[in-house]
């Protein structure tokens, strides 16, 4: 932890997303402003919309234009920084060795008009990570117990075009505090 510490948002970056916080922080700081965290079909319905893009722009590939992602000053960071060899996801680089200021990337805008769903960091959702039902279900609610919380949406230092898909759910302990991971509150429906 203490290498990726301080990759973690503090005072000298206030308009960037907010990371290395863990899922119980994230939903007792939605609470507190009168939201939730969204279920993870909430989170992926901002994301893809209902035309089933791969990405919250469409299908084009992935760039340094649409999101924060590993680019080429990224992995120049994880060698100088990490020791680690990674490879970017795209060869350009984004201007950001981590995160980015929230909104940097509007050419990545979901079909609604929201920013930051792929990239940046991955989000915390209220679910418990487990199997999707076989059938289709409209507004699927997540397993009530479990021992991983769901994310989505990758982060700064995803490398794989998979990995920032609008379908992929990671699963994370909900102790987990990672520089790759963050939240976003919802309102409405289930809102205290």
């Amino acid at each position: 932890m203490q290498l990726w510490s301080k990759l973690c948002n503090g005072e000298d970056r206030l308009d960037h997303p907010i990371n290395c916080v863990d899922w119980s922080q994230a939903q007792a700081y939605c609470q507190w402003v009168g939201g939730r965290l969204p279920t993870e079909a909430e989170w992926e319905y901002a994301a893809r919309g209902n035309d089933g893009r791969k990405y919250p722009w469409g299908n084009d590939p992935p760039s340094a234009e649409r999101l924060n992602a590993c680019g080429a000053e990224c992995v120049a960071m994880a060698k100088r920084e990490l020791g680690l060899d990674w490879g970017p996801l795209y060869p350009e680089a984004d201007g950001w060795e981590s995160t980015a200021p929230v909104g940097s990337f509007p050419r990545g805008a979901s079909p609604f008009g929201v920013l930051d769903m792929a990239g940046n960091v991955g989000e915390w959702t209220t679910d418990w990570y487990g199997q999707y039902a076989k059938d289709d279900v409209t507004d699927p609610v997540g397993p009530r117990t479990g021992s991983a919380r769901t994310d989505r949406g990758g982060g700064w230092y995803s490398r794989r075009e998979h990995s920032i898909r609008t379908s992929l759910r990671y699963w994370a302990g909900p102790v987990i505090r990672s520089s790759n991971v963050g939240f976003r509150c919802a309102r409405g429906r289930n809102s205290p």
